[in-house]
């Protein structure tokens, strides 16, 4: 798929496949695509060209549909001002044809991990940036989606929180749910991803399994093949 902002190109011939079950890490320097992609995915904008599935479906096309099988977590979670995380994980579970209180007996012990439960009941907007990202966690598990879509998911969090969050990404995955997850921490998509996709102003530069791309390109870490496939001209 192709993707065009006017006469900039945000994305080109872009064409990848998420393995079903597996946590793949999606790399790419700040302007690659990679929030491009993501709104795609999510179907807030349309392909210029080309097609974008999730689970055979289009994702612009059937993005009501395709909504009701990814699970998203953004990088700066937005809430209402008036409502408490309690009421906006009910009206989430609602808005998923959930019986709210079905939904809140199995969310609320992944809450307790995450050390949140006791402020469920807070306004979510005077929540700090990492309580703001472990709602928007359960916010975006709540109705069990086949992928789960993680936008830089630990900028914000402590290292305890961090490693809380990785656990349970590990978790969903080992129950067959597909994580694509962002971001630049190249040791944290070492430990937890099978694959990987890398993007480099907006073309896909690498695809696959950790172990074979290094092998491919003849690295011995994550890193070095990183800088290897986005390198730069050096600026005068």
């Amino acid at each position: 798929m192709t993707k065009t902002f006017g006469d900039k190109v945000a994305l080109c011939d872009v064409s990848f496949t998420v393995p079903s079950g597996q946590i793949c890490g999606l790399l790419g320097p700040n302007g690659a695509g990679k929030t491009t992609l993501f709104r795609l995915l999510m179907g807030i904008l349309k392909a210029s060209s080309g097609e974008l599935e999730v689970g055979g479906l289009d994702a612009f096309e059937e993005r009501v549909a395709v909504k009701r099988l990814i699970g998203f977590l953004p990088d700066e979670p937005v809430f209402y001002s008036y409502m408490s995380g309690r009421e906006l994980l009910e009206l989430s579970a609602g808005m998923h044809g959930l019986d709210p209180y079905d939904a809140m007996d199995w969310i609320e012990p992944l809450a307790r991990r995450l050390r949140l439960a006791d402020d469920l009941d807070n306004y979510a907007e005077d929540f700090s940036r990492g309580m703001k990202k472990k709602l928007g966690l359960l916010l975006a598990m709540l109705h069990r989606p086949q992928l789960l879509v993680l936008d830089e998911p630990t900028n914000g969090l402590d290292v305890e929180s961090t490693h809380l969050f990785y656990d349970i990404i590990e978790e969903c995955a080992s129950a067959g749910t597909t994580v694509l997850f962002s971001t630049h921490l190249m040791d944290h998509v070492s430990r937890l991803c099978s694959h990987a996709l890398i993007i480099n102003e907006g073309t896909l530069v690498a695809q696959g399994a950790l172990a074979d791309l290094q092998a491919l390109h003849k690295v011995d870490t994550l890193e070095t093949l990183f800088l290897k496939l986005t390198a730069r001209p050096h600026q005068a």
